[in-house]
């Protein structure tokens, strides 16, 4: 892994059950995302299947991020993150519990920049904080 001094290491989290095609575009996506932000392109995790998978790829991803290999996690699209909105607003809720960065590129959110957060965040920022109660 290439790393810059004081740049921003990112890793791609994808889900290989969507298919080629949309595999290839996650991995695009992920790609000019960081190219954008100045940021170094790093590795991939990526969930098996089109489920949730009950978060196994994304124990991995805290792993990496909490060992300092990797400051950033990129996603290109929301529904990226989990099967379901219930499977979502959990990944959300652990992510930043674990003090996870991450971006999602579809709509610029980025967890470090409140700013990026429009208004059709509050309904589904919602779901997340009751997932969290629930968690």
């Amino acid at each position: 892994m290439a790393i810059i001094a004081g740049g921003v290491r990112a890793v791609s989290f994808t889900r290989h059950g969507v298919g080629a095609a949309r595999l290839a575009v996650q991995r695009e996506v992920f790609r000019a995302a960081c190219a954008e932000r100045g940021w170094v392109a790093g590795g991939e995790v990526s969930q098996i299947g089109a489920g949730g998978g009950e978060g196994r790829a994304w124990d991995v991803v805290r792993r990496l991020v909490r060992s300092r290999r990797y400051d950033v996690v990129v996603v290109d699209a929301l529904d990226t993150i989990g099967a379901t909105a219930r499977d979502i607003a959990r990944e959300l809720v652990l992510l930043r519990h674990a003090g996870v960065r991450l971006v999602v590129a579809e709509f610029g959110w980025d967890t470090a920049v409140v700013g990026s957060f429009g208004p059709g965040f509050g309904q589904f920022g919602a779901s997340v904080a009751l997932a969290g109660a629930a968690a």
